[in-house]
């Protein structure tokens, strides 16, 4: 397996990814947290948990097609990554920390009533997450890239 720091650029290119993905968490905890609003002009909802997923639930609508694909996406580069800069973790534990930081973050919108909080969200973004992993998996094993990278 190749790690970043065996790319051409080597320990720049390291730092480099490190910083993208560091970049990228911050922006997701933005994102789920604030939805790209500054915190202090966040409007406060109500609290909300919602344990069943996918379906309509006491109060809660069905999951939105659009929003299950949007959970899924935004999670898909968290996924590719970390298997790019941790290949040695494998799919299992980049999914879990995944799902763990999807469960974090779902807990910190209920304990700051800054949103819905929904085992749905957690399910889809572990997906995206996995969906990335194995992507990040495939690009390394894709003849036509290794081909490239020889040219």
């Amino acid at each position: 397996m190749t790690t970043v720091t065996e790319r051409p650029g080597g320990r720049g290119a390291a730092a480099a990814a490190a910083a993208l993905f560091a970049a990228y968490l911050v922006l997701l905890v933005w994102l789920v947290l604030w939805k790209l609003q500054l915190p202090w002009e966040a409007v406060p909802v109500q609290r909300s948990l919602k344990l069943v997923p996918f379906v309509a639930a006491e109060g809660y609508g069905a999951s939105a097609v659009r929003e299950v694909a949007g959970n899924v996406a935004v999670f898909v580069p968290f996924g590719l990554g970390l298997a790019r800069l941790r290949p040695r973790l494998g799919w299992r534990r980049i999914t879990a920390a995944a799902a763990g930081l999807s469960a974090g973050l779902e807990l910190a919108q209920f304990a700051l009533a800054v949103g819905h909080t929904d085992l749905t969200d957690v399910l889809t973004n572990t997906a995206g997450a996995l969906l990335g992993t194995l992507l990040a998996g495939r690009r390394r094993r894709n003849p036509l890239v290794e081909s490239a990278r020889s040219t």
